[in-house]
């Protein structure tokens, strides 16, 4: 895996095969968030704009990200820092799938080294250091002791901090027993985000306003499927959604999951497929971004190549698994195709590009709904077995 990333950013040309672009320009998320430290030290505001960056990108996180600027740390250390970040995305991920053998190594490999892996890599977007504090936060839930789990609460706070949409990690504290854990875990939550505050309204209303809008290539979201037809109308995207979710609703009051034996509580992996269900989810209806968001599915993994106890369930993991691997690799094949056989601005080319693109929309949306499904499933569960307990008690 170390070497296919390696060989990318050795001959960047790779870069354009793969439709993924910017040769020139490795580690470019990273290089707009140190750029933004370099804005601060100048006395510039870079959550309006930001001169230094080369396509004057404003800074839309919180202030956490430019905190400490006596530590020097500015676009001088891109490279280095951006090498750190995908080693460390490389260790985490191998760690979290622990392949043993060679099947377990071409999973590895056909995950790892598809071009949504690659686009997160060639970026160093934030979206790393998120992956790997909730990978540590999900470890700390495998452990039963309060002290592991209050400090697996803080650090999926603290992502949310970072980046907003690991808020949806609060489904996770409703597994907290007994209920006086539960509320702790709420309360360690929501002191984190206030401590946060100050620096989340100025980075909510930066967003607010310079909210981005990726078209083309790796474009992710719920509102690009619209935009394949020109429209930036919400409402079909939303209409959309309300026809999935109450799809995704009746697919799981019908599933043997949901009716099964509570007695076994949740096993690890199946929590941390959740996590991973419930943040592309997230992802996807908060708007448009790219691929590289992906990399959360690892989570997902693990559970979905484990043989269920269900037997209607083989099917749904079956669907989902296939789902993903066609999520992370149709766009990039069809780029890689397009460069490597057809001249890419040929009328043949564009036509095949936008026959992926569109496919490619329309495999994240029943992706989604599949993830909905289970998501149902596992909440209809923990209600259950609230409602179980709540019932038994004198």
């Amino acid at each position: 895996m170390a070497a296919g990333w390696f060989l990318c950013f050795r001959f960047p040309l790779m870069w354009v095969i793969t439709g993924i672009g910017e040769p020139n320009r490795p580690f470019l998320d990273l290089h707009a968030l140190l750029v933004a430290r370099d804005a601060v030290r100048l006395g510039m505001d870079p959550a309006t704009s930001n001169p230094l960056d080369p396509y004057n990108r404003p800074f839309i996180y919180t202030t956490w990200w430019l905190a400490f600027p006596s530590w020097g740390l500015g676009r001088k250390d891109t490279i280095w820092l951006g090498a750190g970040c995908v080693l460390l995305l490389l260790v985490t991920a191998l760690a979290w799938l622990r392949p043993r053998s060679w099947r377990d190594g071409v999973v590895a490999g056909v995950v790892l080294l598809s071009p949504a892996f690659l686009l997160a890599a060639n970026r160093a977007n934030h979206d790393i250091i998120v992956f790997v504090m909730v990978s540590l936060g999900l470890v700390c839930f495998r452990r039963k002791e309060a002290a592991w789990q209050a400090l697996g609460v803080m650090t999926f706070a603290v992502a949310a901090v970072l980046k907003y949409y690991p808020l949806v990690t609060l489904l996770l504290l409703l597994e907290l027993r007994p209920g006086r854990r539960l509320w702790t875990g709420f309360a360690l939550y929501a002191a984190v985000l206030l401590l946060a505050w100050p620096g989340l309204a100025a980075a909510f209303a930066s967003a607010s306003r310079n909210s981005p809008t990726p078209e083309w290539l790796y474009a992710f979201g719920a509102p690009i499927l619209w935009r394949n037809f020109a429209s930036t109308s919400q409402l079909g995207w939303v209409v959309l959604g309300a026809v999935a979710l109450a799809g995704a609703a009746v697919m799981a009051w019908n599933s043997e999951r949901f009716r099964a034996d509570l007695s076994a509580g949740t096993p690890a992996a199946e929590r941390e497929f959740i996590c991973g269900a419930v943040m592309l989810v997230g992802v996807f209806f908060l708007g448009a971004s790219y691929a590289y968001k992906l990399i959360f599915a690892l989570w997902m993994i693990p559970w979905l190549r484990q043989p269920p106890v269900e037997a209607g369930e083989r099917r749904w993991r079956l669907v989902t698994w296939g789902l993903l691997l066609t999520a992370l690799w149709l766009e990039g094949l069809a780029a890689i195709t397009v460069n490597l056989v057809a001249a890419p601005d040929s009328a043949r080319a564009l036509l095949v590009l936008k026959a992926a693109l569109f496919g490619s929309n329309v495999v994240d949306w029943i992706l989604i709904a599949c993830l909905m499904r289970f998501l149902f499933v596992y909440v209809g569960r923990l209600g259950r077995e609230f409602l179980a307990g709540r019932t038994v008690q004198p």
